[in-house]
């Protein structure tokens, strides 16, 4: 099998569970390897060895840990497809590894910032604050990526619920549940903002929308909470939001799977690293109260 053909097989593969975003990282990362193994002599699957491949991740070293990373998760997802397609009896990455170095603890806000924060844009008869209350309501307490909060329509909403169906990465759907603080920022936005900021020349079924009537983009609602996170003295992103969702679950007794699955982690590992927050404030709470025991961390 030629490799431009095996690499097209696998990106198709690939976009039936992945997103546009890990698909087209990938490709590139592939294409830059199949050069690399041309210039080499090698235009085959089955030609494919160790030897290559350390050569061609030895020649990303320049390049930061997290992308040679992805570029070594991206080689092995490649050839684990040719694998099971038959197209390689091996897989040349197997002995490849990189050092393992700690993920770095995401920022998130205390219960006290978080309330702070969602009561900056006061709803008053200004249907665009009324509107950004309803939107770092409902960022908290649901811990939406920003993307899938740009994405939502409002026919996803079921009040009667208090809950939304949202798309995530891959286009994999699931059901977030929010409270009652939430409930009632999005009921005041739908009664009184979003018929205001409706457009009836271009209707539209997009949940939040811009002062033209259009929906809200990622950049903008980043920039929103930016704003309103300047007022409180911080510098934070949607995705500060997400961090401090997820810490403030496991916090208040949500399980670990609980909050994988609200967040729409793929694994489990991904969501644990919120479990290195909560045991890291319960030390500095223990080292507070208990100084002479002076917890120590063993990670």
């Amino acid at each position: 099998m030629h490799l431009d053909e095996a690499v097209e097989r696998f990106l198709v593969h690939l976009s039936a569970t992945r997103s546009p975003h890990t698909v087209k990282a990938y490709g590139t990362d592939l294409a830059q390897f199949v050069e690399y193994a041309l210039s080499a002599g090698i235009n085959q699957v089955e030609h494919l060895n160790e030897r290559l491949v350390r050569s061609w991740m030895d020649s990303q070293r320049a390049a930061s840990r997290r992308t040679r990373e992805r570029k070594l998760y991206c080689l092995r997802a490649f050839f684990k497809f040719t694998r099971a397609m038959g197209w390689l009896s091996h897989d040349p990455s197997a002995e490849i590894a990189l050092p393992i170095q700690k993920r770095p603890l995401p920022k998130f806000l205390t219960t006290v910032q978080a309330e702070q924060l969602v009561q900056q844009p006061e709803p008053d008869y200004d249907p665009l604050k009324v509107r950004d209350r309803a939107i770092l309501e409902l960022l908290y307490a649901t811990g939406l990526r920003v993307g899938e909060l740009a994405r939502l329509d409002i026919h996803a909403l079921d009040l009667e619920q208090s809950a939304a169906r949202v798309r995530g990465k891959g286009g994999k759907e699931r059901v977030v549940l929010f409270g009652q603080a939430a409930h009632e920022a999005l009921v005041d936005y739908l009664q009184r903002a979003r018929p205001l900021l409706l457009n009836p020349d271009q209707p539209t079924r997009a949940l939040f929308l811009n002062a033209q009537g259009g929906r809200l983009t990622v950049r903008s609602l980043h920039r929103l909470v930016k704003r309103y996170g300047k007022q409180i003295g911080m510098n934070i992103s949607p995705h500060t939001l997400r961090h401090s969702f997820a810490t403030h679950m496991l916090d208040g007794g949500a399980d670990l799977r609980t909050v994988q699955e609200l967040l729409g982690h793929s694994r489990l590992t991904t969501t644990q690293i919120y479990t290195h927050l909560t045991l890291d404030r319960l030390r500095q709470t223990v080292n507070r109260a208990l100084p002479s025991l002076s917890l120590e961390d063993d990670e």
